[in-house]
């Protein structure tokens, strides 16, 4: 048993270290010209995928409640909406230590998804990643979810909307996501469930976002 955590832990490393190197963005590079970054309070006033809000993860309590707008994915992204965090650092060393450090503890959380622009809401259906960092796994009715796994956020997407600083390495970490929803109005709430005190000051953001396309 305690060779198969040391292989998932040293896997979540490796994924979280791939995501640094930008995989699963294939944004041209000279097709855009550079965006000014968002301010944090911009950033938060946000309500068009992708997004982010500044939260705090050590607490139990609801992160997230508010409907937002989903545009149909760019070209270069994937068709996948990831529900997740995104943890900021300075180093490497530093964002993959933190990663761990969440994966480790659990984040466990309700997550719920609805389209609200028909006649009556409507739910859409998540999924989450298995602990072998393959499995789609459904998520029951209640949106329960044991905690996050890592899953890219397309980087494009978000320098284009000024949501990436150039002097922060990021990692996001998914709670769960929707296979390509519909372009629309939605309504997502996300409520952690447990105390973790040592997650204590993460720089942490809610992310929703289109996923990298895979190269």
């Amino acid at each position: 048993m305690s060779r198969m955590i040391g292989k998932l832990r040293m896997g979540a490393m490796t994924v979280a270290i791939a995501a640094l190197a930008g995989c699963g963005d294939n944004t041209p590079a000279t097709d855009v010209a550079p965006v000014p970054v968002l301010t944090e309070a911009e950033a938060n006033a946000r309500t068009t995928v992708p997004l982010t809000r500044t939260v705090s993860i050590e607490h139990p309590g609801v992160i997230a409640d508010f409907e937002f707008d989903l545009p149909p994915p760019a070209a270069f992204a994937g068709s996948t909406l990831v529900i997740g965090i995104r943890i900021r650092e300075a180093t490497p060393k530093a964002i993959v230590a933190r990663s761990s450090l969440i994966w480790r503890e659990g984040l466990p959380a309700r997550v719920r998804l609805q389209r609200v622009d028909g006649v009556t809401a409507a739910n859409v259906l998540l999924r989450r990643i298995g602990t072998d960092l393959r499995t789609q796994i459904e998520l029951d009715p209640d949106g329960f979810t044991p905690g996050v796994k890592a899953e890219t956020v397309s980087p494009g997407l978000l320098r284009r909307v000024g949501l990436v600083k150039s002097d922060v390495i990021y990692d996001s970490l998914a709670f769960a996501h929707a296979g390509a929803p519909a372009p629309g109005r939605y309504h997502v709430r996300v409520e952690l469930l447990e105390e973790r005190p040592q997650l204590k000051g993460t720089q942490a953001e809610l992310i929703l976002g289109y996923g990298g396309r895979s190269k």
